[in-house]
């Protein structure tokens, strides 16, 4: 349905915009005894139990996800696997079934198995790691939510901060993190063979099963986050540069049949390392490879960069066979997840290389530009952030993504965390682009806690004004996880029209061995422990294509056929409008006015609006009528029975502000990087709990004759009182109290 902007001139309410603006609310979660007393509980959604139906498979043009009985499934997932080891049974069966209330289906843990400490040896397997995820995954499974399995992250504080020299990888030991080394090193390969096979061939002692016939597991990770084509290549120990040298020679042998006939195809372009009488080649750093080059050195270029995705793709084919092959396991696979130094130049070259695997995933986060000591692990005071809404940076929308044709697509971490103050625009936005596009899985990051976090600092870091550092990466939060429930339910019930493909870009391999640019390319993110600690800023989009057509529907690529195949939709002109600041989807369901910072979805059992509301004040939909003084404010309404608004005899009626901690305080500043002056704020306190949530100041009108009784829930779900309920025609206007998040119309 399209947009419409028809006033409705029948009311004559008195508007909220005459009382006094009430003051904030303490969040306080009340807890749960999980009884059918409450009006809001999405455990239905979910099988009885996680696998109930089979394992799950793709569909029948591998786009999407289905179960084996053929049901199509669609996934509201999160992180929270590892946060689940120090709850006792009781508490993680709880926690599970909280998940389960709010909308959630999967679970994702991400950890590694691999040994910890001194003096481990490499073949050994952290079984202490292995038996809480074997009790997560039989949790998880009774509350209908399936697993997704991380179980190797080559970032040192996840090898238990150290690398004995006793694992034999040369160059490697101490606190050296092992990026890239997998994908040279045939003993850090075998290692990891060894790893899995015991995470998932021994018989799980929480189920009975062993985890290759489980499957209530979802998705297997090959590993998190590495990659050729990072900037972290550029930094390998020699050792290991040496080897891929090696291993680089051999490949231009088998290409080109010697090193002389390699050396002429590339006019003798020559680098100081090289080696040829002994077998070794050097290699161009991760800088060279996104500049624009000519001659022998691009020849040389374009055949290590062919080199690398080779290597990379051989690697995950490898351990795909082992997992499916060897091992038995039936689930899905994702090889891995991570970006790259040049999204137009590189990303492709990544995503080709999974090509061998079912599932392609990317992390994107919408990062809240935060800079200070240890800002990729904790929040100070003295921290500066930029924090600006995505309402205003459509550009960097998490599932802007270039999907590979044919395939499913996942970001398996990602989220709005703190500092950002605009979170609750995060699962509106998420849902219907998601919905939009087609995308299939998208795990926010990261549930820290069995509900919401009661204490989001740590406590060892109080200073001496008695301020603690806050949690970076928490999602257990009221503009977090309390956010979920409307929007897990518009997801997952597929409230919103997926829309036909607008561009459809079909790239050649050797285009993409010379790291010639993308027709269309997504925005860059930024990673705060690794970007940072390369000290190197990735370049803005810089495609041929308007980035904007990520927000019309389906953006979809293709590697290795013929270019002129390319598809752009004609239709892509007339829904982007640069001077007014908006995007309209194909369907005609989704706005996204980034002028304003103002998004607004529509459909038949789904309707809302997010963002700077306060500025215009009044929103006037076909099926809903939202009017509101809150300067910054989400409201939805979505149908909990699958009907339609106007006939539906139970509606979720969801609000989301702004929360902050108590007595948080900082200022506005500016700070300089990388030659640039960044406008934000100085957090000058971090606050304590509770969380203080901005009022709801909004008067809603829904067009449906049926409703007779409008309900205030608690933060659990349960009835709290009735509101006064006005009918005017075939509609009924409800004034939503100020601390208000769920209300129910039935």
């Amino acid at each position: 349905m399209k947009f419409h902007h028809s006033i409705l001139a029948i009311l004559s309410l008195t508007f909220i915009s005459c009382q006094q603006q009430p003051e904030p609310w303490a969040f306080e979660y009340p807890g749960d005894d999980f009884t059918e007393e409450a009006l809001l509980d999405l455990r239905y959604l979910n099988e009885d139990y996680a696998g109930e139906h089979g394992f799950i498979e793709l569909s029948e043009d591998g786009e999407s996800f289905m179960r084996e009985d053929g049901e199509p499934i669609r996934f509201w997932p999160v992180n929270g696997g590892g946060s689940t080891r120090g709850m006792s049974d009781e508490e993680l069966a709880w926690h599970a079934r909280f998940l389960a209330k709010q909308g959630v289906n999967m679970n994702r843990w991400h950890g590694s198995i691999n040994p910890s400490g001194k003096g481990t040896d490499i073949f050994d397997v952290d079984t202490a790691e292995v038996e809480a995820i074997w009790r997560f995954v039989a949790a998880m499974k009774r509350e209908g939510i399936y697993s997704t399995i991380s179980p190797f992250w080559p970032h040192n504080g996840h090898m238990g901060d150290w690398v004995p020299e006793e694992w034999g990888i040369e160059g490697y030991s101490g606190t050296d993190a092992l990026w890239e080394v997998l994908y040279f090193n045939d003993r850090l390969k075998e290692a990891y063979k060894t790893w899995v096979k015991y995470l998932y061939t021994e018989v799980n002692p929480h189920t009975g099963v062993a985890l290759k016939d489980e499957p209530a597991v979802g998705i297997i990770q090959i590993e998190n986050e590495d990659g050729v084509f990072f900037w972290t290549m550029q930094s390998i120990k020699p050792e290991l540069k040496e080897l891929v040298g090696e291993l680089f020679a051999e490949w231009l042998k088998e290409k080109y049949g010697s090193l002389a006939a390699a050396y002429q195809a590339w006019d003798g372009e020559r680098l100081s390392g090289d080696r040829p009488s002994e077998g070794v080649l050097d290699i161009y750093g991760t800088w060279e490879m996104v500049q624009e080059v000519s001659g022998g050195k691009a020849a040389r270029l374009a055949d290590q960069t062919e080199f690398y995705a080779h290597r990379q793709r051989s690697f995950y084919d490898d351990i795909h066979d082992y997992y499916r092959n060897e091992l038995g396991c039936r689930q899905l696979i994702n090889p891995n997840n991570w970006k790259t130094a040049s999204p137009e130049k590189l990303d492709d070259l990544e995503r080709y290389t999974y090509l061998g695997c079912e599932v392609p995933a990317v992390n994107r986060y919408y990062a809240p530009g935060h800079f200070g000591q240890d800002n990729g692990w904790r929040i100070n005071p003295g921290h500066f952030y930029q924090g600006e809404s995505c309402l205003k940076n459509p550009l960097k929308l998490p599932v802007n993504v270039k999907q590979v044709a044919g395939k499913p697509f996942m970001i398996t971490e990602s989220g709005w965390n703190p500092p950002h103050v605009y979170q609750s625009e995060a699962p509106p936005l998420i849902a219907a682009y998601q919905a939009l596009t087609g995308h299939d899985a998208y795990y926010w990051f990261y549930i820290t806690s069995k509900a919401y976090m009661e204490f989001p600092y740590f406590e060892f870091t109080k200073d001496s004004a008695g301020m603690y550092a806050m949690n970076r990466w928490t999602y257990s939060t009221p503009g977090g996880i309390a956010q979920f429930p409307a929007y897990a339910l518009m997801f997952r019930n597929g409230y919103i029209s997926e829309g036909e493909v607008m561009v459809h870009e079909v790239r050649e391999l050797d285009a993409m061995w010379n790291r010639e640019s993308a027709l269309i390319s997504e925005e860059t993110s930024f990673d705060p422990n690794r970007d940072q600690l390369e000290g190197i800023v990735t370049a803005d989009v810089n495609s041929e294509l308007n980035p904007f057509a990520f927000l019309t529907g389906p953006v979809k690529t293709t590697y290795g056929g013929d270019p002129s195949e390319t598809y752009v939709n004609d239709k892509l002109p007339e829904l982007i409008d640069m001077e007014a600041g908006t995007v309209e989807s194909v369907t005609g369901e989704l706005l996204f006015d980034h002028a304003n910072g103002i998004f607004k979805f529509e459909s038949e059992k789904a309707a809302g609006v997010s963002g700077f509301l306060g500025t215009k004040g009044e929103f006037d939909m076909e099926d809903i009528m939202v009017k509101t003084t809150n300067e910054y404010i989400s409201v939805g309404v979505v149908s909990i029975d699958e009907k339609p608004i106007r006939e539906s005899g139970r509606l979720l009626v969801q609000t989301g502000t702004t929360y902050r901690p108590t007595d948080w305080e900082q200022e506005p500043a500016t700070y300089e990087r990388e030659g640039d002056t960044l406008s934000g704020f100085t957090i000058l306190n971090t606050g304590k709990m509770p969380w203080l949530a901005q009022p709801t100041m909004v008067e809603l009108t829904v067009m449906n004759p049926g409703i007779t009784k409008a309900v205030l829930l608690d933060l659990a779900g349960y009835p709290v009182r009735e509101l006064n309920l006005k009918r005017k025609s075939d509609r009924v206007v409800v004034e939503l109290p100020p601390e208000s998040l769920y209300v129910v119309l039935m």
